[in-house]
């Protein structure tokens, strides 16, 4: 063998092998992911838009870097209309940001997000009342059109109730978005989406479903639809591939992790910041990671870059998805 063979023989080698690294590397990407969780976003959209801002960046630049599939959103994007609804024109215009990296999103409704919530706008709450389902302004600057990766709606044009799909970490996933003490039809309605798509991992976001000790709110609804609880037993509970439930309307952060009726593990997280700097401009950041199992979460703000480190860091691990073999 000549020198020269051998050298070319050496530099195949290392070829094959860094391509073999590479290709390694990328599974293992492709496996794990992050979706940032928007908590109630309502004072930063009302009077600091500079941190409300910072947040959309920060995701934009962090795109490719931690894989992130997909943005959501708990309720109550903003604190309440007014009659120049500057509120919604700020959080239609931070959104736009996502748009224009063609990073889709999911928005749920908070009590906040709606002609009834407090403010000069308002209507006294006094029971059964349209102004609480009355989310014209909502619909007028969040069409269906923005959500990219929406495929249904409980009400045609709105986005009140809604189901959204991607992929990620090699699996199927389906986000369903539903309203504040969700009507029955709503509730009906999302049984047959979840039912439908059996090889997709749920995630079901919705305003208010844990107290901040961690509990399922089972406050009755004054308007005489579901409460949480009775959201939990006859949609969330009932379906082996409901994975998560994402919640906010109270302070701060809690989590717990049920059982549901088929043996799956429910993952039922709380965030919401409101109160603390004004939200302080903190997602939550969920690291999913298919391939070992785990759900890793934490709180991070962008406009300070500062990571809580205390009981809004935790980890589920052994967590079993669909599809995952």
């Amino acid at each position: 063998m000549t020198k020269n063979t051998r050298i070319t023989m050496q530099k195949s080698r290392l070829l094959m092998a860094t391509l073999f690294l590479i290709i390694s590397l990328q599974f293992a990407f492709a496996q794990k992911f992050v979706i940032p969780v928007f908590p109630d976003t309502q004072i930063e959209v009302m009077k600091n838009e500079p941190m409300f801002t910072s947040q959309m960046n920060w995701i934009v630049n962090n795109k490719t870097l931690l894989n992130i599939p997909i943005v959501i959103h708990v309720g109550d994007i903003i604190n309440n209309e007014t009659p120049d609804q500057i509120q919604w024109k700020t959080a239609s215009k931070g959104f736009r940001i996502l748009d224009s990296a063609k990073i889709a999103y999911a928005l749920t409704l908070g009590d906040h997000d709606n002609a009834g919530s407090i403010g000069p706008n308002s209507v006294p709450y006094t029971g059964v009342q349209p102004a609480r389902r009355n989310t014209s302004e909502f619909n007028k600057y969040f069409p269906v059109s923005r959500f990219t990766a929406q495929k249904g709606r409980y009400e045609e044009n709105k986005s009140d109730n809604a189901w959204y799909t991607f992929k990620a970490g090699g699996l199927n996933w389906l986000v369903l978005t539903l309203e504040k003490n969700t009507r029955q039809g709503a509730v009906d309605w999302a049984n047959k989406v979840v039912s439908s798509n059996p090889t997709s991992n749920v995630i079901i976001v919705t305003h208010c479903h844990l107290y901040r000790n961690g509990l399922i709110n089972q406050i009755p609804s004054k308007s005489n639809d579901l409460n949480p609880q009775a959201v939990y037993d006859q949609l969330i509970k009932t379906h082996s591939n409901v994975l998560m439930v994402l919640c906010g309307h109270v302070g701060y952060s809690a989590w717990r992790d049920d059982i549901g009726t088929n043996g799956n593990h429910i993952y039922q997280l709380l965030q919401d910041y409101q109160s603390e700097k004004g939200g302080g401009g903190f997602l939550r950041l969920l690291e999913i990671d298919t391939q070992k199992g785990t759900i890793a979460a934490k709180m991070f703000s962008p406009f300070s870059n500062q990571t809580k480190v205390d009981s809004s860091q935790f980890t589920f691990s052994n967590v079993k998805f669909i599809g995952r073999k």
